[in-house]
């Protein structure tokens, strides 16, 4: 069966306290994608972020970020009182200077409630505590110590030496870390109740898992025998792409690596648990950087580009058959993009996992009368863009003539056209199992006010994005729903 969904990230829903949440918004957001015709509702990971507010940066693989916790819902709760809100305001962008000193002691008056859902917290607690323990120490550790990377900890701390971290939990801050742990709580019961709404409106929630974690994260901290390091606990090498046609120095992400060694004598636990962990709340599960399971690129620890890395062999099959022997019948889509090698082509049909065709990066050469690289099977996802691209409208208007000429035919774009739209009708016909695109595109937005992050680099512009509750009105509903249907989805 074909489907059909929109890319919009939590942080962008039109949110009543200057960033999207698991409230109201998120509610009228599922009804506009039922409305629709949609089946599917994509977002971006939902960790906590750190520096640079990217969700592909952090703190912990498991936790939730406590900036999407609806405020309204909390004094529904009785958590808070509705004098303890902020006055309600609808940001263009998200602030996360804002978020970070305002939200936390709005959330402290809620936590200091906890004994209402006393039984409800405890459960969940024991049921995490294979994460959730060191993650709440982690959080407690680098507040006290001014939100310093754990590299930079005291050693007692650093090494987690265990007389250290029990006086910690025991009795310098016990309160503190059981905050950090109700946090968590609060996000898991907001989200189940709008997952069980949005899969009762016909809506499948897919989300997205990044491949590697921050170096500064509780889970490298409380687990670096999975991760390539040195007795010193620094990174023996880091992750990162080759210089290519974009790049002549290559991508340096930084991330510490993992040691898949190791992980296999453990039968890939960690990814397992993770795996699991995130099909609490979502149906469909999309993995980043897919490539770097058949072979990774590794760039010594200290460079400062990535000029001298080396590909190394990944995990193959070999992790996927763990995670498939836990998890039977997870739906899975793998991010095939970057370079590939018949390792990966190989590795991604072994999985029989949904591959991802996005529209940027499948036009041909503008010479030929060749529209399209490749044709689109139907076992993949067709994108008009990512997060990471441009919205389409910037695209097509930046692209040269001879381009524009191949876009308009392919599409059949007229003078009269927005060709956002006709582009999104077109995605809608391809032959692909799935369509996702982005709620930008559909808005025809440009690149200043619509472009969710612009790779390889760090500004405010960068994960800010926020739709306006005007945006999803019932001309764009009955205009989805249109070429949806057309589409055959």
């Amino acid at each position: 069966m074909k489907e059909a969904g929109v890319l919009l990230h939590i942080s962008s829903l039109p949110g009543k306290y200057g960033v999207g949440s698991l409230g109201q918004c998120a509610y009228d957001f599922v009804d506009f994608l039922s409305a629709s015709g949609q089946k599917i509702w994509q977002i971006l990971p939902l960790g906590p972020t750190s520096f640079g507010d990217s969700p592909y940066s952090s703190t912990s693989a498991f936790a939730y970020n406590p900036y999407f916790i609806d405020l309204d819902l909390l004094v529904k709760d009785k958590l808070i009182n509705k004098e303890d809100l902020p006055e309600p305001f609808l940001a263009n962008r998200v602030n996360y200077n804002y978020l970070k000193e305002t939200r936390f002691p709005i959330l402290h008056k809620a936590f200091l409630n906890y004994k209402l859902y006393a039984h409800d917290f405890d459960e969940y607690c024991k049921k995490n505590d294979y994460w959730l323990d060191d993650y709440a120490m982690f959080m407690t550790i680098k507040e006290w110590m001014d939100d310093k990377p754990w590299s930079e900890w005291y050693d007692n701390e650093r090494t987690r030496r265990a007389e250290s971290l029990k006086w910690l939990k025991e009795e310098f801050s016990p309160e503190r870390v059981k905050e950090f742990k109700f946090y968590n709580f609060l996000f898991y019961k907001q989200f189940i109740k709008l997952k069980k709404y949005a899969n009762k409106k016909g809506i499948l929630i897919m989300g997205d898992m990044p491949i590697y974690c921050a170096y500064d994260s509780s889970d490298v901290w409380a687990n670096p025998k999975y991760f390539q390091l040195n007795p010193d606990l620094t990174p023996k090498a880091v992750a990162g792409c080759p210089p290519d046609f974009f790049s002549a120095d290559g991508q340096l992400w930084g991330n510490p690596l993992y040691d898949w060694d190791y992980m296999k004598k453990d039968k890939y636990s960690f990814w397992v648990k993770r795996v699991k962990h995130s099909f609490e709340l979502l149906d469909i599960l999309r993995i980043d950087h897919f490539r770097g399971f058949a072979g990774y690129y590794s760039i010594p620890y200290g460079d400062t580009t990535a000029r001298n890395g080396s590909w190394l062999k990944g995990p193959g099959y070999d992790l996927f058959k763990a995670i498939n022997k836990e998890i039977p019948n997870a739906r899975i889509v793998a991010e095939n993009l970057g370079f590939l090698t018949k390792d990966v082509f190989k590795l991604l049909d072994k999985c029989n996992y949904p591959g991802m065709c996005i529209f940027q990066f499948e036009l041909g050469d503008g010479k030929k009368n060749v529209p399209l690289k490749k044709g689109f099977k139907p076992n993949n996802v067709f994108y008009t863009g990512t997060h990471d691209n441009q919205t389409i409208t910037s695209f097509y208007y930046q692209q040269p003539e001879n381009y524009k000429k191949i876009i308009d035919n392919l599409c059949n774009i007229k003078f009269y056209d927005r060709p956002n739209l006709k582009i999104c009708e077109f995605a809608m016909k391809t032959d692909c199992d799935m369509v996702i695109i982005p709620i930008q595109d559909y808005l025809g937005l440009p690149d200043d006010c619509g472009r969710m992050n612009l790779p390889s680099t760090v500004s405010n512009s960068n994960w800010s994005y926020i739709s306006k509750k005007s945006d999803y009105t019932k001309e764009l509903s009955a205009f989805i729903k249109k070429i949806t249907e057309e589409g055959g989805r």
